[in-house]
């Protein structure tokens, strides 16, 4: 029985291994936007640098971070809203129209500093996988 090379490792590139780690690299880091205000999670995505988590500074105000309509577009994407200051303002997680998160149409965060909920979108509605 013979084999067949499938790659002669003369034809890879010398910068392959580079390419990868960078990738990798890039990838480990969150895009962050900060928060003082009632926003809607996702409305503020640029080309290429998707928000991956919402600092939110409350103050003595409560915030509502008001989630899109869960669909194909947001499947099986994750993002995490934390209070970050020791205000009395809670934060709200509220679902788009009648779409529930983990059943419920709204989730609030507590009102402690640094308490935070991070979510993910099944296509229909959205689940918490992590909070504090």
């Amino acid at each position: 029985m013979s084999y067949t090379e499938l790659i002669s490792t003369m034809t890879i590139s010398s910068d392959l291994p580079t390419n990868v780690n960078e990738n990798f690299r890039k990838a480990r880091f969150q895009n962050l936007a900060a928060k003082s205000a009632t926003f809607t999670v996702f409305a503020d995505d640029t080309a290429g640098s998707p928000i991956d988590m919402y600092l939110v500074t409350t103050g003595s105000s409560a915030i509502t971070a008001n989630l899109p309509a869960a669909g194909s577009d947001y499947t099986g994407r994750v993002v995490t809203v934390m209070k970050v200051d020791a205000g009395s303002g809670a934060v709200t997680l509220d679902g788009n129209a009648s779409e529930t998160i983990n059943g419920a149409t709204t989730v609030a965060i507590a009102a402690t500093q640094f308490h935070y909920r991070t979510i993910i979108c099944d296509g229909s509605n959205w689940l918490v996988i992590s909070s504090s």
